[in-house]
């Protein structure tokens, strides 16, 4: 086992960071052909549409693939990588096929669980894979930028594709979802060096719950992680309310589908300028939290836009523009001001910060736009759902305003 480990360490750039390439791709085209039509998957299995089920089951779902990974990382410290890789994927397959026999509410949760489990352990385990073969900052920085590259090709072409197959098949759908794991599974398990494990470079075991309480204790982690929250809650919308939306602004499964694939374009497109204007922002001396208030602000403005009484296909088309701009202020930016927190902390601890943060506020932003907009829509008053979210990324913006200038990072 020692020998495949470090021969497994010392292998070519290329061939190490192919296979991770693979699993981001595969098992993100699948991730994506589900999480934009998954409110409507939800309303065809149990025939009668129920907002709480739904705001309950993307909750569910969100919590397990986000955070599931917190709940059983001794248990993949201790696993060789390949295992805990194809195992996941296999897993997440599982929960997809049986998620499409499920009418009862019990079972659709459950298989949402089980799927999105599967997916937070192939995530982590296939990061894990990074920091274990690639020993140079270079390197890794590569392998993680072609894993971004990889899940914004798969976040461009699932949606599209999931909504034409939803029009006409909809049940197809998740065998078809099930199958793309279940192969990422084989070829990982076929791709991945044996004999690697966490535990092999570890200096101590993962961390519990314990950062639960530095995040309220430490101001400077508090700060960075309410506005996480926050931003988390808001970004949650685009899987949730916004999937919801759409289905009313538009039949066309092709322009449902487009709106994801849009904001996925927008991003590769213009994360390299807006990038540029951040890191001017921190060079005058700007906090990268005080930054993250920008990108809220911006999710804020998106919504005002969905607000606006009667909402069309192209006023729809501008709101995502607006809300990609916020991502790709927000997303990274969540990064880098974690990362500012470090001093005598491990690396690990402050992004457990991070996915405990983002986790919540993910989970709580799909739960609402699951149950609340589709009660409120229900009543004819989705634009007052929009409007509400805008107030609370625009009333946290001003909140801390005047924190700006008496706290530096």
């Amino acid at each position: 086992m020692a020998a495949d480990a470090t021969t497994a360490r010392s292998g070519s750039r290329g061939t190490i960071a192919a296979p991770v390439v693979v699993d981001f791709l595969l098992s993100g085209l699948g991730f994506y052909c589900l999480v934009p039509v998954l409110p409507t998957i939800i309303g065809i299995l149990t025939r009668h549409p129920d907002p709480l089920l739904t705001g309950t089951a993307l909750f569910a779902f969100t919590f397990a693939y986000k955070g599931g990974s917190l709940f059983f990382a001794n248990t993949l410290q201790r696993l060789p990588v390949r295992a805990t890789t194809a195992g996941g994927l296999v897993i997440a397959g599982a929960g997809f096929l049986l998620l499409h026999g499920m009418t009862h509410p019990v079972g659709i949760l459950a298989s949402l669980v089980l799927a999105g489990l599967g997916v937070s352990a192939n995530n982590i385990s296939a990061r894990v894979l990074v920091a274990l073969t690639q020993a140079e900052s270079t390197a890794r920085n590569t392998a993680f930028a072609h894993i971004q590259v990889a899940i914004n090709v798969a976040a461009a072409v699932g949606p599209l594709a999931a909504n034409l197959v939803l029009g006409d098949h909809p049940r197809v759908l998740l065998p078809v979802i099930a199958g793309i794991f279940v192969l990422t599974a084989v070829l990982m398990f076929a791709l991945v060096p044996r004999g690697l494990r966490p535990s092999d470079s570890a200096t101590r075991r993962p961390l519990g719950l314990r950062v639960v309480a530095d995040m309220v204790r430490d101001p400077r982690v508090r700060t960075v992680s309410l506005l996480t929250l926050v931003g988390s809650v808001m970004y949650g919308q685009f899987f949730s309310a916004f999937a919801i939306h759409v289905t009313h602004v538009t039949d066309s499964p092709a322009v449902r589908g487009a709106y994801y694939t849009v904001n996925a374009v927008v991003i590769v497109a213009g994360q390299v300028v807006v990038t540029r204007l951040t890191n001017r922002a921190l060079g005058r001396g700007h906090a990268p939290w005080a930054v993250i208030r920008v990108g809220i602000a911006v999710f804020g403005l998106s919504f005002l836009l969905l607000a606006l009484p009667g909402a069309s296909i192209a006023l729809t088309f501008l709101a995502v523009g607006v809300f990609a701009t916020a991502e790709m202020v927000f997303s990274p930016m969540v990064s880098t001001a974690y990362a500012q927190l470090g001093g005598d902390r491990p690396m690990v601890e402050v992004f457990n910060f991070r996915q405990v943060s983002a986790t919540l506020g993910e989970s709580l932003g799909g739960f609402a736009g699951g149950a609340l907009f589709t009660t409120l829509f229900q009543h004819r008053l989705g634009w007052a759902y929009w409007a509400g979210a805008a107030l609370l990324g625009l009333a946290t913006t001003a909140a801390f305003h005047r924190r700006e200038a008496a706290v530096r990072q």
